[in-house]
C-alpha cells in the first residue's frame, strides 16, 4: 500500500472515532432548558415555569423550578417539582418574604445531572400599609367558611377545624376546633397585615361529650372564659384553598372553601 493511501485511511479510521465519540458530560446542548418570567408576585408567593426541550438520548426524570435571593439558584436552595410529562409547566412558590428579591430558573433532571434555564429575578411586594395583598387577602377570606382536617389526625374526618371570617360582621372572626363528640369554639376580631391575620378572641367556649373524653384534642391554648391572641401566617391563598400556619401550636392548616 502506497503511503497516500496509508495516510487517507488513518484520517478516516480517526473520523470515525471522533463522530462516535459522546459529548462531554458537562455539555448542556442535549437539554434545553427555558425559564418563563415570573408572574402573580404578591408578597409571598409566585408563579414561575417553564419548559425542558430534550435534543438526543436523555431520560428527565424532575421538572421544576427552583429558587434563593442569591443568582443561578439551585435546587439545593429551594425547589419545587411538578409532573415530567406536563410542559409547559407553571409552580407556584410560597412562604416568600415580602419586599424582597429573588431568582429563580427552571431546571431538569434526568437522575445524575441538573439542566437549567436562564436566571430570571423578581421582588415580592411589600406587606402592610393598607396595601393590595391586604385587599385582596380580605376579599379571599370574607364571608368564607374554611374547613379542613385538622393536623392532628388528617385522616380522621371526625376532627375538623373551621374558619369562619366576617360572620356576621365585618372583622369578625370565628375559629372552631372539634369532633362529632367534642368542640372548641372561639369567636373574636381579627386585622390583616401583609400575610399576617392577627386575631383577639373574647369569647372561648369548650365543651365535651363525657362519654369520649379521650376524643378531644389539643385545645391551641384557649381557656374557657379567657381572652386569647393569636396569630395566622398565610403560607398560600387561593380562590378555593387557604394554608395557615398558627401561633399556639404551630400547626399547619389546610382549609378548602366550601361556604360564601
Amino acid at each position: 500500500m502506497s503511503k497516500k493511501m496509508k495516510f487517507f485511511g488513518t484520517m478516516l479510521i480517526a473520523l470515525a472515532v471522533v463522530g462516535c465519540t459522546k459529548p462531554d458530560a458537562d455539555d448542556n446542548t442535549n437539554v434545553d432548558v427555558k425559564t418563563y418570567t415570573p408572574t402573580d408576585i404578591t408578597s409571598t408567593s409566585a408563579s414561575c415555569g417553564g419548559d425542558a426541550i430534550v435534543d438526543g438520548n436523555v431520560s428527565l426524570t424532575e421538572l421544576g423550578v427552583c429558587w434563593s435571593t442569591s443568582s443561578n439558584p439551585t435546587p439545593a436552595d429551594n425547589k419545587q417539582s411538578t409532573e415530567v410529562c406536563n410542559q409547559p409547566y407553571v409552580c407556584t412558590i410560597a412562604g416568600l418574604t415580602p419586599n424582597t428579591k429573588y431568582h429563580v430558573r427552571a431546571f431538569a433532571f434526568d437522575g445524575t445531572k441538573y439542566y437549567y434555564g436562564e436566571d430570571k429575578s423578581f421582588t415580592t411586594e411589600s406587606s402592610g400599609g393598607g396595601g393590595g395583598n391586604n385587599t385582596d387577602y380580605a376579599a379571599l377570606l370574607h364571608s368564607s367558611v374554611w374547613s379542613g382536617p385538622a393536623p392532628s389526625d388528617p385522616s380522621n374526618e371526625e376532627l375538623y377545624v373551621e374558619f369562619v371570617f366576617d360572620r356576621p360582621e365585618n372583622g369578625n372572626m370565628n375559629f372552631v376546633y372539634g369532633t362529632n363528640f367534642t368542640m372548641l369554639l372561639a369567636k373574636g376580631t381579627y386585622t390583616i397585615s401583609g400575610n399576617v391575620i392577627t386575631t383577639t378572641y373574647t369569647y372561648v367556649e369548650l365543651s365535651q361529650d363525657s362519654y369520649y373524653p379521650w376524643v378531644y384534642g389539643h385545645t391551641y391554648g384557649f381557656v374557657e372564659g379567657q381572652n386569647k391572641t393569636v396569630t395566622y401566617t398565610i403560607q398560600s391563598c387561593t380562590s378555593d384553598k387557604l394554608i395557615v400556619k398558627e401561633s399556639s401550636m404551630g400547626d399547619t392548616f389546610t382549609m378548602t372553601k366550601w361556604q360564601q
